[in-house]
């Protein structure tokens, strides 16, 4: 039967109905009748007077219990205030104490105690006009020796306020109570209804069942007796039709024999893209010990990924999620692994794939910029690319960075590693070692896409020049220059961090240039 919800009620008790049904599929009943339980605290009188509405956030006419005996009062603060009962030591030096001070001065006293403190402050309790209750004890402190003196007068003074308030407190106390009790009633009360209304859905949902159990059962037999009628049937058939079951099972030995003796057909067969796949995958694996060939070994990528310290600890701010795109031979998702991330990987050849799911990493066979655009928003802490975008078309370039910063947290970070091509080396021959390199970026074209798509603190970062033994010989500025253009960082990487969305009342931010450092 369809229901329509009119109102916040309603839907409520529909979801607690289908808990009660979701609780009764793994084999545990709600007591029956168990809204006679509520019934019975709705009529229930009784309460505890040492109890407060909220201990975190009580009202003033709560702690001070002005229609309450010194007992009470002290109870309530105690619970309040130091989260304990009151301790026999305390009630009896306190109850001596009241005659001739009051409960102002008791409360204010119990407030400036460092086990009140403590308390309030560990479970963030907030104490109504704490700061006007407690500003003479705080003053009198100040004073030193002499405090003792203005003391009793301190006293006298809570002493006359406590009288003179004391009507009102009372007052509102009972204010304060009869509405918290009217809030308890009607919620108790809504409760109730809310049971009522679940134990009919209840029986309704048994008596469906149990005419949906009838209904399949008469099915059932229906369909025994037609499956018996068709049995016969067929068994009649088969019998009939015996002799033309024999003459069709020779007739398809004879095609299988003929197909085996006709294996050109066969092999043709294969020339599709079962033979386009085994190319690709004969690729990948060529592509694989490239990697191991050229770009060196996976420990000395270990120990490169390193320099990578700063970035992933400023990442770990933002959360634990991390995505590698062209995640390679897996060495940057062992590191983040031993540093506590959550990281997953994805790459287009196959051969890097099995090479890490063989390492129990978490790694995607697919296009990246499409796992990108199926991640949440906001989802992860760190998203990085090593020696990828020189691969890259600048539309793709330029959604993988877009993406990047959609799911990225904010405070999340974005790295990026690619060839320099500020050395002349790199960029005109040793660039085109890999037959699939498009063209060199420079950084400062990725650092302005970066900028451009909204990350904030963007950073050149350079890497891996040339050793001194390689370098022309000479300290003059012109030999300086010709090394730097020569035997300068080979990788450079552009790091960007994603900042968080500016306040209303916020001056807006404006993305410095990017900054540049060379190791």
């Amino acid at each position: 039967m369809k229901k329509t919800f009119d109102d916040i009620d309603s839907l409520i008790g529909r979801l607690k109905a289908v808990a009660r049904q979701h609780e009764r599929q793994h084999g545990t009943q709600p007591p029956p009748f168990a809204y006679r339980e509520r019934l019975g605290e709705l009529l229930d009188e009784r309460q505890d007077p040492a109890s407060v509405s909220d201990p975190n956030h009580p009202a003033l006419e709560e702690l001070v219990a002005a229609s309450h005996r010194d007992e009470v009062f002290l109870q309530r603060v105690y619970r309040v205030l130091m989260d304990r009962e009151v301790d026999q030591e305390g009630m009896s030096h306190y109850l001596s104490v009241l005659p001739r001070t009051g409960r102002l001065y008791v409360l204010a006293e119990l407030l400036c105690a460092d086990e009140a403190r403590d308390s309030l402050a560990k479970r963030g309790a907030v104490i109504p006009r704490r700061g006007m209750l407690t500003l003479p004890f705080r003053l009198v402190g100040r004073l030193g020796p002499l405090g003792r003196v203005v003391r009793p007068v301190m006293r006298l003074c809570y002493r006359v306020v406590g009288i003179a308030l004391r009507p009102r407190f009372k007052l509102l106390e009972r204010i304060f109570e009869l509405e918290t009790n009217e809030r308890v009633r009607g919620a108790m009360m809504r409760d109730v209804l809310l049971e009522l209304d679940g134990e009919l859905q209840r029986q309704e949902h048994r008596l469906g069942q149990q005419a949906e159990h009838a209904q399949q059962q008469q099915q059932t037999l229906a369909q025994h007796a037609q499956q018996s009628s068709e049995f016969a049937h067929r068994l009649s058939e088969q019998e009939r039709h015996q002799p033309a079951l024999f003459s069709a099972l020779q007739h398809h030995r004879r095609a299988v024999e003929r197909l085996m003796d006709a294996p050109e057909s066969a092999q043709a067969a294969l020339q599709g893209p079962q033979g386009e796949q085994l190319d690709q995958q004969l690729f990948d694996a060529y592509y694989l010990a490239f990697e191991d060939a050229c770009r060196g070994s996976e420990a000395q990528i270990r120990q490169h990924l390193n320099h990578y310290q700063p970035q992933w600890e400023t990442a770990r701010q933002a959360g634990t999620r991390t995505l590698d795109v062209g995640c390679g031979r897996g060495e940057w998702l062992a590191l983040l692994s031993e540093q506590g991330f959550t990281p997953h990987g994805v790459d287009l050849n196959i051969a890097m794939v099995e090479h890490c799911r063989e390492r129990g990493f978490d790694v995607t066979h697919a296009d990246a910029v499409n796992v990108m655009r199926r991640e949440p928003e906001g989802s992860h802490a760190l998203v990085s690319a090593f020696h990828l975008i020189e691969h890259l078309p600048f539309d793709v370039l330029y959604n993988l960075v877009d993406q990047a910063n959609r799911i990225l947290a904010p405070g999340g970070v974005l790295i990026l590693e690619t060839p320099n091509p500020e050395n002349v080396l790199v960029g005109s021959h040793t660039f085109y070692h890999d037959p699939t390199h498009r063209n060199p970026i420079t950084p400062t074209a990725i650092s302005f896409l970066l900028t451009y798509l909204g990350f904030s603190d963007v950073e050149i970062r350079r890497f891996n020049p040339y050793p001194e033994e390689a370098k022309v010989p000479g300290d003059d500025p012109l030999t300086a220059r010709v090394n730097g253009h020569l035997c300068g960082p080979q990788d450079f990487a552009v790091v960007g961090r994603k900042a968080a969305p500016a306040t209303e009342n916020a001056p807006l931010e404006t993305n410095a240039p990017a900054q540049e450092s060379t190791q």
